[in-house]
């Protein structure tokens, strides 16, 4: 019984490393200086820092020619 137990526990451990996602989805609004939005395809560089101000880049991306509809994009990062 007790090795029973453990195998489950081992099991779910494996289920639960699996399912934890290696992208995020990310969605955003882009305008035009009259405030009015985009209908085009752009270059995006996201990154991430450490601090709120200043820093270097812990991790960044460039996506190439991400569509823009109404204003609207979406990236997975």
């Amino acid at each position: 019984m007790k090795i029973t137990g453990t195998f489950y526990l081992v099991l779910l451990s494996i289920f639960l490393i699996a399912a934890v996602p290696q992208q995020i989805n990310f969605q955003g609004a882009l305008k035009d200086a009259d405030g009015e939005p985009l209908n085009t395809s752009v270059d995006i560089t996201f990154k991430l820092y450490s601090t709120e101000t200043g820093g270097t880049a812990l991790w960044d991306e460039t996506h190439v020619a991400v569509a823009v509809s109404d204003g609207i994009f979406n990236a997975r990062l």
